[in-house]
């Protein structure tokens, strides 16, 4: 046999053990007239945003800009004040590392000279 068809037929096999499950499941809930399912929420009816419609709680369409501008400028970051604080941190960890090697070079220097 192919690998194709294994892996198809062990497929199949997963699914109808999965099917056997839930068949015992259903089985065992209407036997114990168990309700284990939420009952059903009512139905929510969305109707259709015109363009002549506003959003909610603003006046007007220029009132929603302003205050989707006010948003975006609160949590906006300059790109180049980024770019620096990464370019900092890396030479930071550069320095810190370079220092660990040069300190653990003249400690070992200081064993092996005694």
């Amino acid at each position: 046999m192919s690998d194709r068809l294994q892996d198809l037929q062990r497929q199949r096999a997963l699914v109808q053990e999965q099917l056997a499950w839930l068949d015992r499941e259903i089985a065992e809930i209407q036997k114990n007239k168990i309700s284990v399912l939420p009952p059903e929420p009512a139905a929510i009816v969305i109707a259709p945003i015109s363009a002549k419609i506003a959003p909610v709680g603003f006046g007007d369409a220029a009132a929603a800009e302003r205050a989707a501008e006010e948003i975006l400028a609160q949590y906006q970051q300059e790109s180049q004040s980024l770019q620096k604080n990464v370019k900092r941190g890396c030479i930071l960890y550069f320095i810190g590392a370079l220092s660990l090697l040069i300190l653990g070079v003249f400690a070992l220097y200081l064993v092996k000279s005694r």
